[in-house]
């Protein structure tokens, strides 16, 4: 662990994990993945996007950049919503909506690093009550685990009011290597067999359409240039073919070059991002970093969650956390190389 720089007077600390197959760097700004790298053939390929500086995180970085995502994943609609009786109206960050806790969710947020180990790291935070518009302080942990070729993603919260929180982390993966090009030419498998409609402004609309005869069924695996062509890109939640909180296969992505990553989870949900926003929206500095200029479609992101905007939908599993409960998800990403 060293010191990386300060962020509004607190240390903010990088870790590395190591196992024979894996190093994962991550910073305490935002429990954030800045770099993961896996062993290829005798080399390490970093495969994550990230920034090589906390300079460029804080100074033109792109928010929920490889972060952790909270308060609540994804969008409420309307940035407002009710809860046993009262209105809470939220942050505006995304036209008229909310999206990942707003503009100063948990990746504009310094961590504390509550113990660091060669292969695990443990990262709490306290949110006060009323932030971004939520009710209630929350209190948050995010565990990174490296286990041989598989990286563990655990995350817990509690509060003392009734709140909201759905947590997951947006990391943008490139399979080839984060410099390596687009990842059209990985293929992806998604274990869902319906998803989440959106409208124009990606808001959920409460429908859950069938996958099968569209550009959006993954389930057999499908290289992302076909999907893509077909549908154009994708940005949305899949709803994964599993029952409760069992912990299940969510996807399987695989490049040319022989590197596969499996995603789990216990989650109901994975939201799928093509990267179509690369290189073509937000400033020109979200969209380089250590050392090359990323284009569109230059990652993909598979973020385990809730299914998007539960508070507005009462047949969807409910981001609603009250006191005496805890909040936990756990999921984790399996490396392998042929």
């Amino acid at each position: 662990m060293v010191l990386w720089g300060a962020v509004d007077g607190k240390d903010v600390q990088l870790i590395t994990l190591r196992s024979a197959q894996l190093e994962v760097d991550v910073c305490s700004l935002g429990a954030a993945l800045v770099a993961v790298r896996l062993q290829v053939k005798g080399e390490w390929l970093d495969i994550v996007l990230g920034y090589e500086s906390l300079e460029r995180y804080t100074n033109g970085g792109k928010p929920n950049f490889g972060t952790a995502v909270g308060r609540c994943a994804n969008r409420i609609a309307g940035a407002t919503f009710e809860l046993d009786g009262q209105r809470f109206e939220l942050d505006k960050n995304n036209g008229d909506h909310h999206l990942h806790g707003g503009s100063k969710g948990f990746y504009s947020q310094v961590f504390d690093v509550k113990s660091a180990l060669e292969n695990k790291v443990v990262l709490a935070l306290t949110e006060a009550d009323g932030a971004m518009g939520y009710p209630g302080k929350v209190d948050v942990t995010v565990t990174y685990e490296v286990r041989g070729g598989e990286l563990h993603f655990n995350y817990e919260g509690v509060t003392d009011k009734p709140t909201l929180l759905s947590m997951t982390n947006h990391a943008y993966w490139n399979l080839k290597g984060h410099s390596a090009g687009n990842i059209l030419d990985h293929t992806l498998m998604v274990s869902a067999s319906r998803t989440t409609a959106t409208d124009d402004s990606l808001a959920i609309t409460g429908e859950l359409p069938e996958v099968a005869g569209t550009a959006l069924d993954l389930r057999k695996g499908r290289k992302l240039q076909e999907a893509v062509d077909e549908g154009g890109p994708i940005d949305r939640n899949y709803c994964l073919d599993k029952e409760g909180s069992e912990e299940t296969l969510a996807a399987r992505l695989s490049s040319p070059n022989g590197v596969t990553m499996e995603v789990w989870t216990d989650q109901p949900g994975l939201q799928v991002f093509t990267g179509s926003n690369i290189a073509s929206a937000g400033p020109a500095s979200w969209w380089h970093g250590k050392g090359c200029e990323w284009k569109q479609f230059g990652a993909v992101c598979l973020e385990p969650q809730l299914w998007p905007d539960g508070v507005h939908q009462s047949k969807f599993r409910s981001p609603v956390l009250r006191p005496g409960e805890t909040y936990r998800h756990h999921s984790w990403h399996v490396f392998t190389v042929e």
